[in-house]
């Protein structure tokens, strides 16, 4: 593998398609008594659309869901935390709280969480989440013009023991993992050791506490729509476990 790519081509396959909001509903505006919560967060530079199907399988079994949308490039991830997470209760009422998030979105919840409590909060379910930082953003961050385009989140997801992510600590809260091994990014696998989904590796996405763990044959962004995914969504949130059996 050549180490002379231009950086041009690396910006383009690392961070692409912010996509807009999916307007398109197909549940009551307010949650019903017997229902259950499943907030779903994206990831860098995604918006809620990217994880539509997702909310459309969770909605279509049941639950109320909630998309959160945030502007990822602007500001910390602490930041994008309490901006984004704390009127949860407004559209939830007092019903169980769970989560589903993708990528960057897990760091966030872990953020939210190590600093406030959620009342009636439930399970959570990681779909490819750079829990111990990636070395693609230990790469990126190091050009001052990328980290002035794409912000702050970029140097805070360093694999760094003393970073930001490393310096979360263990969750205290039920969660699982869905993590995948097929990459379409050769650079980024490149700068990445072990197997990985192209922007994150295998091992940096577990945590020692986690419930479960799921290895699924797709790619980082690709990750939220796959069949074998969502059922693994629901078993978790539903017996505490990926598979029922």
């Amino acid at each position: 593998m050549k180490k002379n790519y231009p950086l041009i081509t690396l910006i383009l396959l690392l961070f692409y398609n912010m996509g807009c909001s999916d307007q398109k509903d197909l549940q009551k505006s307010k949650i019903s008594d017997h229902q259950e919560c499943v907030v779903l967060i994206h990831g860098f530079l995604r918006s809620s659309n990217h994880l539509k199907h997702l909310r459309h399988f969770l909605i279509e079994n049941g639950y109320f869901v909630v998309s959160i949308d945030y502007e990822s490039t602007s500001m910390t991830i602490p930041e994008i935390a309490d901006s984004t997470l704390f009127n949860l209760t407004d559209h939830c009422q007092n019903q169980k709280i769970h989560f589903v998030t993708h990528s960057l979105g897990g760091i966030i919840l872990r953020s939210y969480l190590n600093r406030n409590q959620i009342k009636h909060l439930g399970k959570v379910v990681m779909l490819a989440p750079p829990n111990k930082g990636s070395e693609v953003a230990d790469f990126v961050s190091q050009f001052d013009f990328i980290n002035f385009f794409l912000g702050p989140v970029v140097a805070q997801l360093k694999t760094d023991q003393k970073g930001f992510v490393n310096a979360l600590g263990l969750p205290k809260f039920q969660f699982a993992i869905i993590a995948g091994n097929v990459t379409l990014d050769p650079f980024s696998s490149y700068l990445i050791p072990g197997n990985d989904d192209g922007k994150v590796s295998i091992e940096n996405t577990k945590l020692e506490n986690m419930d479960d763990f799921l290895l699924v044959n797709r790619t980082h962004n690709f990750i939220v729509d796959a069949p074998e995914v969502k059922e693994a969504i629901f078993n978790y949130l539903k017996f505490g476990r990926f598979r029922k059996d």
